[in-house]
């Protein structure tokens, strides 16, 4: 009896820090072209692609789950057989990066649509899925997860558990494209109003049936502003949108957003009525044509599953991925050095905002370790509401 409640606790001990303390790895903005050629400050090719792969292939192993933040294309505006091409090819080695078989996510981005650029996700029966053969509609290896998938493959929301065997995490992928304010020089979204009022209706409805310890609410276009000072959701969206927090942050011990889009390592606030605050993560691009550096992100979380840290894997190069990362807590070189006993949101919610986006900015974090990244963006950014 004495070497069987041995063996138990030897085998308690190996498990239990994967589940104590999960860790995600977090990808967004591929933007790939086959006939793309090698440019720092462009779409990727082939080249880069296949040298990306390989980076989340290594990263693979430090993750419990992954996150696709959207936009596998390169940027056009219009439906060609190309970006069919092009998003089979990204799915295609996403799946096979994943050689851990990790449950993971796609989320969709503004650019995946077939139809074209900020466009319903599915139009004459055939969406971004279409092209993703081998994932189980927007998930790989995520049997016995799904919480809801009735608007997975026509409209490209659901919700999820993100671990087997484990409900204290809870994922709702959200399709931000049918929120989105569009300038007067992008296509119309058609019955942009009804699509977007049924997915704000659907969301409610999740946030009030469950419960969890962290809820991961995943987009791709960020609530709030671009640097510019434009929004980036139609306003009566955002309203709705902060008001539901507010509602029903209680149910989670907490909420965390995680967004992409602008392709910088960005960070956004949400204050609710009772003193409390969420906060939104970006993850930087892979694509560089907003001139930042190409990076991904893994997020720690600690044994009561609130976001503990992120690192930041980042590179500069085009011919090789290289060994360039830092952290957001803890480390001397972190974004936040001297936070290094608390949780992200603890020291967030200890700095001003000025102290926040002085930060981000003062060693080029903001744009991934790129000085080609204009300053300033993040006072415009930090609050969302």
């Amino acid at each position: 009896m004495n070497i069987i409640f041995r063996v138990v606790l030897l085998i308690l001990c190996l498990v239990e820090p994967v589940l104590a303390s999960p860790r995600f790895l977090a990808i967004s903005d591929i933007h790939y072209g086959s006939d793309n050629a090698s440019n720092p400050e462009a779409d990727i090719g082939n080249e880069f692609l296949k040298i990306t792969l390989e980076q989340i292939r290594q990263l693979n192993n430090q993750a419990d789950f992954i996150l696709f933040l959207g936009d596998l294309p390169t940027h056009t505006l219009f439906a060609t057989a190309k970006k069919e091409e092009n998003e089979r090819a990204v799915f295609r080695g996403l799946y096979e990066a994943d050689y851990g078989l990790k449950p993971m996510f796609y989320i969709t981005g503004n650019n995946d649509s077939l139809a074209g650029n900020y466009q319903p996700f599915e139009v004459n029966g055939k969406s971004p899925l279409n092209f993703a053969p081998d994932w189980a509609g927007a998930c790989v290896h995520c049997d016995g997860l799904i919480i809801d998938d009735s608007h997975m493959r026509s409209e490209g929301y659901y919700s999820s558990y993100v671990i087997p065997e484990n409900k204290d995490i809870i994922l709702i992928a959200l399709n931000t494209t049918q929120l989105a304010h569009k300038s007067i020089f992008t296509p119309s979204y058609p019955n942009q109003e009804h699509d977007a009022q049924e997915q704000l209706a659907w969301l409610e409805r999740q946030l009030a049936m469950n419960h969890a310890k962290q809820l991961l609410i995943a987009m791709h276009i960020p609530p709030g502003y671009s640097y510019t000072g434009s929004l980036f959701w139609q306003k009566h969206y955002l309203k709705k949108f902060v008001a539901l927090l507010k509602k029903y942050h209680v149910s989670y011990d907490q909420v965390t957003l995680l967004t992409s889009h602008t392709h910088m390592d960005e960070i956004r606030k949400v204050d609710l009525n009772d003193q409390k605050t969420i906060y939104a993560f970006s993850s930087p691009s892979i694509g560089r044509n907003h001139h930042n550096n190409s990076g991904m992100k893994i997020f720690t979380l600690n044994k009561q599953m609130a976001i503990k840290n992120f690192a930041t894997y980042y590179t500069a190069s085009l011919e090789s991925w290289e060994n360039g990362q830092y952290k957001a807590l803890g480390a001397v070189d972190a974004i936040f050095p001297y936070c290094k006993s608390k949780t992200l949101a603890e020291c967030l919610n200890s700095l001003s905002d000025v102290q926040v986006c002085s930060a981000l900015e003062q060693d080029f974090f903001y744009g991934v370790k790129s000085s080609r990244v204009p300053k300033n963006a993040c006072a415009k950014t930090y609050r969302i509401n």
